[in-house]
Parts: C-alpha cells; structure tokens; sequence
C-alpha cells in the first residue's frame, strides 16, 4: 500500500494568507485543492512537498458568476459545478462538456478548474 510523505497542512482563510504561506515556504510548499492528481503523485513520490497549502475553502476562489458581461469562473470551482452551470452551458458548451467529462463523478466532484489547467 502506497503511503503518503510526511507533510504540514495549512488551511488559509483568504487568497491573502495563502500567498503568504506559499512565499514563507518557498518550495517546500505546494497548493492543493481537489487533490485529484497531486495526492497519488505525492505517494509515488513524485511530489514530496513538506507544507500543503489548501485552497479549496477559501471563497474568493469558488463560484461561477458573470461580472461587466464576462463569465468569471473560480480556480477552486469543481468540475462537477463547472460542467453543470447554465450560464457556462450556454456560452461555453465545449468547456461544460469537457469538465463533465473527466473522470467519474467522484473525481469530477474532488477534482477543480485550477488543478486541471
């Protein structure tokens, strides 16, 4: 059974602080947010950060809402959301299409916008 590394677990509330961990660890320090990907290459030991930084809690980086006629869509936004929205349905079939299909559904309901970019 494949193990997980070691690391610290950092739960920032704003962009703000989040930003502030990542700089205070440098590269000892990754984002996580779905975890889809980078929690299985951290057990192969692809990825051996020592701090993980989550973001999916944070608001400011989930929701999809149009502004100034523009469709803003949040990093930390699940794929399942994504693909399941009328107004990204409507104006941007192709990337509802491709976020629905992903994976399963447990995946696409873990995995995010920003960690699949």
């Amino acid at each position: 059974m494949l193990r997980l590394p070691s690391f610290r677990y950092h739960r920032p509330d704003t962009v703000v602080e989040a930003v502030s961990i990542l700089g205070e660890y440098g590269e000892s320090a990754m984002p996580v947010s779905g975890g889809t990907d980078l929690i299985p290459n951290m057990k192969h030991r692809l990825f051996t950060p020592e701090h993980l930084v989550a973001l999916k809690g944070i608001s400011e980086l989930r929701g999809i809402c149009e502004e100034n006629g523009d469709l803003v869509i949040g990093a930390a936004e699940s794929l399942t959301a994504i693909s399941l929205h009328p107004s990204v349905r409507l104006r941007f079939m192709a990337l509802a299409e491709a976020a629905g299909s992903v994976a399963g559904p447990q995946l696409r309901n873990s995995g995010t916008l920003g960690g699949n970019i």
